[in-house]
């Protein structure tokens, strides 16, 4: 009877901590099983306090770009494990965003070493531009800069104080000199000849 009692107990538990947690709202365009796979997904993430809403955005994103369910579901399983991954690496108390931003390097090809890199260049940075700086990160790499130069590139403007005005103007520069037909890797070099003359520029290295 005692048994049954505590059984009793931990299921009324969990339905309340269900019923408290915010529902994971997947695209509606989803199929029913999809939508019940993605929202496993969004429990664990939740349980292992990761942030749900990058998931459900990725969903969106999919939805909106005409992928298929299973790539949808692959995708969304992808980004909870670099959510994962990126929560290790980050201080406590990242926000949901520069967690996101984090997520996104680690999956445009930045090392979790060059990631910890980063993290140790902007102890004592301003959180908003630290944050500009994991965004300019993961853009740089996505972009075909070879992800430890660009790595070191922010790590530096980071250690100097850099404003994040400062990098997201360095980056949108440097998308548009690509967009213009400039090696990724030459765009980043002129670009912070630009904004640090008397420095030597990283050396490009192989990603």
């Amino acid at each position: 009877m005692k048994h049954h009692l505590a059984v009793l107990a931990l299921l009324l538990t969990s339905t309340r901590i269900a019923a408290q947690a915010p529902a994971a709202d997947f695209p509606a365009q989803l199929s029913v099983d999809t939508r019940q796979v993605l929202t496993r997904i969004a429990d664990s993430a939740r349980a292992a306090k990761l942030p749900v809403e990058p998931l459900v955005s990725k969903a969106a994103e999919g939805v909106l770009k005409g992928a298929d369910d299973a790539r949808i579901i692959a995708a969304v399983r992808t980004l909870a494990r670099q959510l994962g991954e990126a929560r290790a690496i980050m201080p406590a108390g990242t926000g949901t965003a520069a967690l996101t931003a984090a997520a996104s390097a680690l999956r445009a090809g930045v090392t979790a070493e060059t990631l910890r890199s980063l993290v140790e260049a902007g102890q004592g940075s301003d959180a908003a531009d630290f944050g500009v700086a994991l965004v300019t990160l993961a853009d740089l790499a996505a972009n075909g800069v070879p992800p430890r130069t660009a790595g070191d590139a922010v790590s530096e403007l980071l250690r100097r104080g850099t404003p994040g005005r400062d990098l997201a103007a360095l980056r949108s520069a440097i998308a548009q000199d690509i967009g213009d037909g400039i090696a990724p890797a030459r765009a980043l070099s002129a670009r912070l000849r630009i904004l640090m003359p008397a420095t030597p520029t990283p050396e490009v290295r192989r990603p």
